[in-house]
């Protein structure tokens, strides 16, 4: 992957230290990254997609395609493979309430109808990008 972020500088006319001050990351981990000490990580992965959104994940990531998406591509490749639906359509089948539910059809519909309802799990996401989940009803001595 070093060779493609080279690559993308030379090819956008930056350099590592400014990449960096754009993309928000410390200017030694792009250095680290080039010199083949440290492979880039997540967060550098994803804030360099993000900050450039025209960069084709599948190139930088896995060496495959152009380096920049043309026109006419979708903007999330990865999506259409792995769930063979279009990256505006969501791969869940069922439908979902306005409150983010997944509605239950048919049999299930009913069997739920007069189900008492309680929180099964709660989901914290931080801004590092890592989460924690409780669960209410597991945790009753």
């Amino acid at each position: 992957m070093k060779e493609r972020l080279l690559q993308f500088l030379n090819a956008n006319q930056l350099t590592s230290t400014r990449l960096a001050d754009q993309i928000g990351v410390q200017r030694s981990s792009i250095s680290h990254i080039l010199s083949g000490r440290n492979k880039p990580s997540y967060d550098f992965i994803y804030k360099l997609l993000e900050h450039y959104p025209g960069i084709n994940p599948k190139w930088l990531i896995l060496g495959k395609g152009a380096m920049y998406f043309d026109n006419r591509q979708a903007s999330l490749p990865f999506e259409e493979e792995v769930s063979g639906s279009s990256p505006r359509e969501p791969a869940i089948d069922k439908p979902s309430s306005p409150e983010g539910r997944i509605e239950p059809s048919g049999k299930d519909e009913k069997a739920l109808e007069n189900a008492p309802r309680h929180i099964d799990r709660i989901v914290i996401f931080y801004s590092d990008h890592s989460f924690e989940e409780y669960h209410p009803g597991k945790n009753k001595s």
